[in-house]
């Protein structure tokens, strides 16, 4: 006893001592211990780790205290419990000895603490392997080889035992390959040996005939087992039933390509049942004499078509009759589309299109969009390019657009055995009519110097016979120019109408928004388009001219390099003197914007050009960047290369 109060004194620190630890934190687990599972023998570790540990390990086991000894329970290291690793390494593990529930305790940091920590149980298990799985049925022993016979329709009660095993054996069922779930999976202790387990699966099976000479599987699965780590038991299922019948001979396919005077058609028919059966054969409900199980037709005809059945008989019953058509296929032909051949139809409203034929197996249908632009030499057939819109037998076009002008066409087809059979209607075209609508481009790029082209596009029906240009106080009819701008006829594009505004030597004062006018006898719209003009290289267009850019620099390094040599050659000969005078003399400058506004018109030459207004002034209209050029300071700028 005083060993062992000497030993807790040693390990508890003095009064001071334990308000410093106090300080640090209230202990607590950062590892709690888990599920183990062990061969006998074998060495184990139960992990816990304390956090701001300041109380003392111990371990006990189905609540019992467990003391620490040299080659049988030990600390993991000298030193691990006093660093907060109370793991316990459990030496050649023994089911009496080891197999149980542990738990990881630490007592309180100090007496006035209630910090003391208790783990949760964990489970220690030792294996020991269970016998090998046996079936029970009936409350028998099913023995290797014996079958289970069940009437079909039945259900079945069978029982999966693996008896002495540690932990509990995993039970599955299997019939063939197939996993089938048990009704109930039980485990209890042994009566007489309780450390080891007694696993228990039921199995409900529903007998059908299908499982008729199957192999039923009862497989217990357990990590003592030697690899795969389980083992089977096996029976045979003997479901007696009243016969069902096939019709064999006549797959799907060869039954949908039945062409009259042509497919011959041999067809039997197959009882399954348990005892074996009798059949015979019958056409539209009536018996026919035929050749045992068999029946030929060869060839078909229109005669032979009907509804051809077959049964049959054995001691527990009669099978329901199976039944088989069998019919003459013919390809679709549209009979009917509509309601007319051409069709106008405004603009936003709405067009119903209707297709009808006939064809065995009743045809399917599909209606194709052919657009107005679209040439094709042969119109009787579908091209890629032709757009399939619907697969039903009316097509409903609500609110119709520009887009759908065009041309359309029903496809009615059918299928006779893997052979596609199809049929066009006549082509149905649409017109739809209304005023101009447009594709608003938001903005549009130029650069400095350059050409800038202002795009708008609008569709309309009949096409546009009019279209205006406008912006500021400038006003330029479609097709016509003048001075640097240019405004292109309409480029049609896919049943549309395609605008460009030209403008050369674009500028800065060129910014700002564009207003296309289009009117046709229908209405107008008007459109919107932003010109912005960069003054700088983009980073794509600046990489492609990347080379000219490097061929200029090294031109101008040998024009510096020769600059230098005739600076030093004329050194030697004198000194020069330069005159500055002239750079503050009076220069006349042309206004940054004096191409781009109105100028006073000698004549009105501008006004040959029909549908352009100009403003008469008696003086320049400078921008405000015009005035910033008139006035700024003459600096000394590298040449540009573009």
């Amino acid at each position: 006893m005083n060993g062992c109060m000497g030993g807790m004194i040693k390990d508890w620190p003095d009064g001071d001592r334990a308000d410093e630890l106090m300080d640090g934190g209230v202990q607590r687990f950062s590892e709690l211990p888990t599920y183990t599972e062990v061969n006998p023998g074998e060495d184990a570790l139960l992990k816990c780790r304390i956090s701001d540990k300041k109380g003392i390990c111990s371990w006990q086991k189905d609540n019992k205290p467990v003391g620490i000894y040299r080659g049988k329970y030990e600390w993991v290291s000298e030193h691990s419990a006093a660093n907060g690793d109370c793991s316990l390494l459990v030496r050649a593990a023994t089911l009496q000895l080891d197999d149980g529930q542990w738990q990881c305790q630490v007592t309180a940091s100090n007496y006035n603490v209630q910090d003391a920590l208790s783990s949760p149980p964990a489970a220690f298990a030792v294996r020991v392997p269970p016998q090998s799985p046996r079936i029970l049925f009936n409350g028998s022993h099913v023995l290797p080889g014996q079958n289970i016979t069940v009437p079909a329709g039945s259900r079945a009660t069978v029982v999966c035992e693996a008896r002495y095993g540690n932990p509990p054996a995993y039970i599955e069922w299997y019939l063939e390959r197939e996993r089938l779930t048990a009704w109930s999976h039980t485990n209890a202790s042994e009566v007489e040996r309780p450390r080891v387990w007694a696993a228990r699966s039921v199995l409900e099976m529903g007998a059908t005939r299908s499982a008729h000479g199957k192999r039923l599987k009862c497989r217990a699965h357990h990590p003592s087992f030697p690899p795969p780590y389980y083992r089977d038991s096996y029976t045979m299922l003997d479901v007696t039933y009243v016969p069902v019948v096939s019709i064999m001979g006549a797959d799907a396919s060869e039954l949908s390509s039945l062409e009259e005077h042509i497919s011959v058609l041999s067809l039997e028919c197959k009882a399954d049942g348990n005892p074996k059966p009798y059949v015979w054969w019958t056409k539209n409900g009536q018996i026919i004499a035929t050749n045992g199980p068999k029946l030929i037709l060869a060839p078909v005809t229109r005669n032979h078509s009907g509804t051809y059945g077959c049964q049959a008989r054995n001691s527990l019953g009669t099978s329901d009759s199976v039944k088989i058509d069998i019919d003459v296929k013919y390809p679709p032909r549209v009979t009917w589309v509509g309601p007319d051949y051409i069709i106008d139809a405004n603009l936003f409203s709405q067009v119903t299109l209707e297709c009808r034929a006939e064809g065995n197996p009743h045809p399917l249908y599909q209606w194709y969009h052919r657009p107005e632009s679209t040439i094709h030499s042969n119109d009787n057939k579908i091209f890629d390019d032709d757009y399939l819109i619907s697969s039903t037998t009316q097509l409903q076009l609500h609110n119709v657009s520009y887009h759908q002008h065009g041309k359309y066409i029903c496809v009615a087809k059918n299928y006779i055995g893997h052979e596609e059979k199809i049929h066009l209607s006549e082509e149905i075209i649409l017109k739809v009519l209304g005023p101009p609508m447009g594709f608003e481009a938001t903005s549009v790029h130029a650069w400095r110097g350059g050409e800038g082209r202002v795009h708008a596009t609008v569709c309309a029906s009949p096409a546009p016979d009019d279209a205006t240009w406008m912006w500021g106080s400038w006003r330029l009819d479609v097709p016509s120019e003048i001075g640097r701008y240019r405004a292109l006829d309409k480029e049609e594009v896919d049943g549309c109408y395609r605008y460009t505004l030209c403008i050369d030597d674009v500028g800065q004062p060129d910014a700002g928004d564009y207003i296309l006018h289009v009117e046709n006898e229908r209405g107008f719209t008007s459109l919107t388009v932003s010109l912005i003009v960069h003054d700088n290289f983009s980073v794509t267009e600046a990489t492609r001219a990347a080379p000219v850019i490097a061929a200029a620099l090294v031109i101008a390094a040998l024009a510096v390099l020769l600059l230098c040599v005739v600076v030093r050659c004329r050194r030697r000969r004198g000194s020069v003197e330069y005159k500055t005078d002239e750079l503050n003399s009076e220069v006349k400058v042309l206004p940054a914007d004096a191409l781009y506004g109105p100028q006073p018109s000698q004549g009105s030459s501008d006004s040959r050009h029909a549908g352009t207004t100009t403003v008469e002034t008696s003086c320049p209209r400078y921008s405000p960047a015009a005035m910033q050029v008139r006035h700024a300071a003459v600096v000394l700028q590298p040449p540009t290369t573009v």
